[in-house]
């Protein structure tokens, strides 16, 4: 076992001894999604779901991620949500089957 130690220990010294410590990666500053939704904002308890979700994964993240709710026919219409993220025109969509 002490082989074991002095072999770990004496590897850790060449790592900190060469300066081959990994670097830190930061993550990005900050990401930006909007969530299209076939709702019109009246409807609180739809609508209001995307609001809901979007504040809490910016209060997770630290605000790092932030998603914009958009109600129905502010950039596309109603039921045109699924095929504006399957073209990527957002990157989000709340709509009922």
């Amino acid at each position: 076992m002490q082989r074991r130690s002095f072999v770990h220990g004496a590897g850790m010294a060449g790592v900190l001894a060469t300066g081959a410590a990994p670097p830190i990666v930061h993550a990005q500053t900050s990401l930006r999604w909007r969530i299209a939704s076939s709702f019109p904002k009246s409807l609180d308890t739809l609508f209001g779901a995307c609001d809901v979700f979007a504040k809490k994964v910016s209060d997770m993240t630290g605000g790092k991620f932030v998603i914009s709710t958009h109600a129905a026919g502010e950039l596309m219409p109603a039921f045109g949500v699924l095929d504006c993220v399957s073209t990527g025109t957002v990157e989000m969509a709340s709509t009922a089957p």
